[in-house]
């Protein structure tokens, strides 16, 4: 088992139907507190090292926690960089979940290039925004290249149109209704017109809504009280809101897109709209990618970088990663670390009570094997960032 841990899941059946749900972490959530104690700028170099998967969006919520405990404003350019290295994280992260895990319902076979393509993404992007070794610091250095970010661009692109959609992703991103959507599905083979081409054959309907809202837009002098409570822990591990149970990720993302609350008629909450969320969402990143860049181009204005004359000794960084929305917490005194939580989209997601358990309370099948084959299929719609154990009783 690797340091990042895994989930557990237990189905307990009766009848052809899921009638219990046992869902154990042994993610090492108390990781944080190895930073108590610790520089600032130490705690920042080893959060990426500690935390490999999405290390950008770990990266970002820890500077701007940190910044915010240390009453450091960086300027604009600089939160806009950082934005930008998350979406392209995300794109990688979206790109990678689907080539991989969604390779066996095509015959197309990844290339070296596709493959090294996404391996050198994130390294490509970072020296294209900041100087070598700098980024996600306290005050960073910029190193603007518009050439290479347009480069990084036009990659996410290409890979995009040649291997997932087989158009330009702007324009797929306009599907809007389910009957552009099935034209083409029964037009395409690429990885994710073959999965989702499967399902939508194999599958009637889906058995509505889960129960599990969208997380909400989170007070942070509230989500700081929260993780200063003597339960703290608690919370981490087992999330919830004023005793609601949320869910996060791309499907709460792009529930106001058309063509999501069009599959979410026959579908529900279910893999389909989980899974052309996911592709709505890697669509939609060049474009905004591009937005951004147009932003940076053409300000030459010095940087500012000043400190607020009141410090709060404590900051909360919020970032949208690739599966959901994650808070890291930073409590400081005198440039050390006093405190430092996380809090993760998978302990939302993957709650004992939550999105996950609710959806496989809704699975029917009359051989087990089959039973198996939904179930995965809905955890990895979901994504734990972690590997799974499921096991059927």
């Amino acid at each position: 088992m690797s340091i990042e841990g895994e989930i557990r899941i237990e189905l307990q059946c009766q009848d052809d139907r899921v009638n219990q749900v046992v869902i154990n972490s042994t993610r090492p959530l108390n990781l944080p507190k190895i930073f108590h104690g610790k520089a600032v700028d130490e705690l920042l170099t080893m959060i990426p090292m500690l935390y490999s998967i999405c290390a950008t969006a770990q990266s970002s919520a820890a500077v701007k926690a940190c910044r915010q405990a240390t009453g450091i404003t960086a300027d604009w350019r600089i939160h806009l960089l950082e934005q930008m290295l998350v979406n392209v994280e995300t794109a990688r992260e979206h790109l990678w979940r689907i080539m991989s895990d969604w390779s066996s319902h095509s015959e197309t076979a990844l290339s070296r290039d596709h493959l090294a393509t996404l391996a050198t993404l994130m390294s490509d992007a970072r020296q294209a925004c900041f100087q070598q070794g700098d980024s996600f610091t306290l005050q960073p250095s910029i190193s603007f290249d518009a050439a290479a970010i347009e480069s990084i661009i036009q990659r996410i692109d290409q890979l995009c149109h040649e291997k997932i959609f087989a158009v330009s992703p702007a324009e797929w991103y306009q599907l809007e209704d389910q009957r552009a959507f099935n034209h083409w599905l029964d037009k395409c083979d690429t990885l994710a017109a073959a999965l989702l081409r499967d399902l939508r054959d194999q599958t009637q309907s889906d058995s509505g809504d889960w129960g599990v809202e969208p997380l909400p837009s989170l007070d942070h002098r509230k989500v700081c009280r929260r993780l200063s409570e003597t339960d703290a822990d608690d919370f981490i591990s087992a999330p919830d809101w004023q005793g609601q149970i949320y869910e996060t990720g791309p499907l709460t993302r792009q529930l106001s897109h058309p063509l999501i609350e069009q599959l979410m008629q026959p579908y529900g909450q279910g893999v389909i709209p989980r899974l052309v969320a996911r592709l709505l969402e890697l669509a939609s990143i060049p474009a905004k990618l591009t937005r951004q860049l147009s932003r940076l181009k053409g300000t030459s204005d010095s940087i500012e970088r000043h400190h607020d004359t009141e410090l709060s000794q404590q900051g909360l960084g919020e970032v949208e990663a690739a599966r959901g929305r994650l808070f890291h917490r930073a409590v400081q005194q005198d440039g050390v670390i006093r405190q430092y939580q996380i809090v993760a989209p998978t302990e939302w997601n993957f709650h004992p009570r939550g999105v996950v358990c609710q959806g496989l309370k809704s699975l029917s099948a009359k051989h087990q094997k089959q039973l198996m084959q939904q179930a995965e299929l809905l955890i990895g719609a979901v994504d734990p960032c972690v590997g799974f154990q499921l096991e059927l009783r």
